[in-house]
């Protein structure tokens, strides 16, 4: 009996690498449609088992709404604003996307960003175009022997520190979420503390997400604490720096040069900082080269030929396909595990070096429960969603529940998994434990009878947490009245408080989550920290 061959719907133009990657597949034909209107694609999505779309296509739920024999969902390239995430899981639609791709486009724009701001390139460019021959008025500064501080040392952080390098360069970095060993190995000295990193660098350049922690990570304040003449290079995500803050520091001359890519809101025509005469921009054009359209194209392509045939691949960021086949109250330790993921991210000091995930409870051992994800590591489910829990703090969108464990293999981390039948009093629970270099805390979490996951464990303390929202996290000396204050302070503020859970230890010391219904400003943290008695205190975002 001949085989049924597959049809793929390719929406946006894409490289024709990637059409003939496709092509190669076996049992593949390909449909070519770029700028297909909504309405014709709605009504014709379910005959086709995959479509490919770049940014132009918008596939939303209502797209979706008869979705017939559609298998994948695949982006030629790594945001995937375009795309209903939860609308194709719910239809039990892989997604996926190529986050790779774009590496070396992004690092070399660095590159480029870096030497236009040093020499001031552009600048020099419109003066001869436009018939000047003042050359005095172009004197630049040499990247040999500067200190180059990298915040980030990821995939496009580590390859800017290999060329920067080759330039002479010394080059330092701050990034919490990599191991030393890793930036040994670059050559690259890796600092505890973001200040630090500001007062020596003489160029700063930006390899983060965007999350809530690295959302106005450079203020004023932090652009007060670097040196007199420093470079400021921003190729990553908008709102890093402060574009307010930036242009004031740029007018008065505390920052030479700097050079960006990206922006708060895009087009950027109403941003003053385009005024400055000393800021050199682009477009948002990091992935805007041949090869890395090509290298997108491909890496998309060859893992949807694998899905559709049943291979592994490690780019999907969702993962219906095994989520569904579990019982009901299995799928809410999965949801649990994600959280406790996240949580454990935003909690623990130091670096990770080794995550431990222990089953506890017959829950467990049903059948259901024993399918491993179709990847090399072969890990439990509920280990891949606390895995992607975990990263997702410092990956953002590049990590997935299926090149999670990768991830964390890239990175040295050691993933074990266990089960046990009891754990304390508990029958039935999950166990997140995280070492790091600076010691190790445990998480523990279970489902109650009104089906909702519970963070009930962290280290010697008893919670009692429905992790979803916005929190106030702190430590504090068992002392009448600092808990009373906290809820002073919020409540001057118009913080309204959903919901607390206090937890005290022998050794003389409390622990609190308390849960907000709105965002805590710098501010306030500023003021509770500042509480007689307080420890610390962070804000956890689930």
């Amino acid at each position: 009996m001949e085989r049924e061959r597959f049809k793929v719907l390719v929406t946006d133009n894409i490289a024709e690498e990637g059409i003939d990657t496709l092509k190669r597949g076996g049992d593949i034909d390909v449909d070519i449609k770029p700028g297909i209107k909504s309405d014709e694609l709605t009504n014709i999505i379910g005959e086709y088992d995959a479509v490919v779309t770049r940014s132009g296509t918008s596939i939303k739920a209502g797209v979706l709404e008869r979705p017939g024999k559609l298998k994948i969902i695949g982006r030629a390239g790594v945001g995937l604003e375009n795309v209903d995430i939860e609308a194709a899981s719910k239809k039990g639609i892989i997604v996926m996307n190529a986050p790779t791709g774009n590496t070396l486009a992004a690092t070399e724009l660095t590159m480029g960003a870096m030497l236009s701001a040093a020499r001031k390139i552009p600048l020099a460019n419109n003066s001869l175009k436009a018939g000047s021959w003042d050359r005095k008025q172009f004197m630049g500064v040499e990247l040999y022997n500067k200190t180059l501080g990298i915040v980030g040392l990821g995939r496009i952080g580590s390859n800017v520190a290999i060329r920067a390098k080759s330039f002479g360069m010394r080059v330092i970095a701050f990034d919490p979420f990599i191991k030393k060993s890793k930036a040994d190995d670059l050559g690259v000295s890796l600092y505890e503390e973001f200040d630090k990193l500001l007062r020596e660098s003489d160029v700063i350049t930006f390899h983060t997400p965007l999350t809530n922690k690295t959302r106005n990570m450079v203020t004023a304040a932090e652009i007060n604490t670097m040196k007199d003449g420093v470079i400021i290079i921003n190729c990553a995500r908008g709102g890093i720096v402060n574009e307010n803050d930036l242009y004031d520091a740029l007018k008065s001359g505390k920052v030479f040069t700097a050079g960006v890519d990206v922006f708060e809101t895009e087009p950027p025509f109403k941003s003053k900082l385009l005024e400055v005469d000393n800021l050199f921009v682009t477009p948002h054009i990091g992935a805007n080269t041949w090869e890395g359209q090509k290298a997108v194209s491909v890496i998309l392509c060859e893992q949807l030929v694998n899905a559709l045939n049943g291979r592994p691949y490690q780019n999907g960021v969702n993962i219906p396909f095994i989520k569904s086949q579990l019982p009901d109250r299995a799928q809410l330790y999965f949801d649990l595990a994600e959280k406790m993921g996240k949580l454990a991210a935003q909690i623990i000091k130091g670096r990770a070096e080794e995550i431990r995930v222990v089953m506890v409870g017959k829950g467990f051992e049903e059948d259901l429960c024993e399918r491993k994800f179709d990847v090399p590591f072969s890990f439990q489910p509920f280990t891949v969603a606390a895995l992607k829990g975990f990263l997702a703090v410092s990956h953002q969108e590049t990590v997935t529940f299926l090149n999670a464990p990768y991830l964390a293999q890239d990175q040295n981390v050691v993933v074990q998994e266990s089960k046990a039948e009891h754990f304390e009093k508990f029958n039935d629970l999950l166990v997140f434990i995280v070492r790091t270099d600076k010691g190790e805390t445990l998480f523990g979490g279970t489902v109650f009878s009104d089906s909702r996951g519970r963070v009930v464990l962290l280290d010697g303390f008893r919670l009692d947490i429905i992790p979803d929202g916005t929190f106030l996290n702190f430590r504090i000396f068992d002392r009448p009245g600092v808990v009373g204050r906290v809820g002073t302070i919020l409540g001057d503020h118009n913080v309204n408080i959903a919901g607390l859970s206090l937890s005290r230890q022998v050794t003389g010391e409390e622990i609190a989550f308390v849960s907000v219904d709105c965002p805590i400003e710098p501010e306030v943290m500023k003021q509770i920290l500042a509480i007689d008695g307080m420890i610390e205190a962070s804000v956890i975002e689930l």
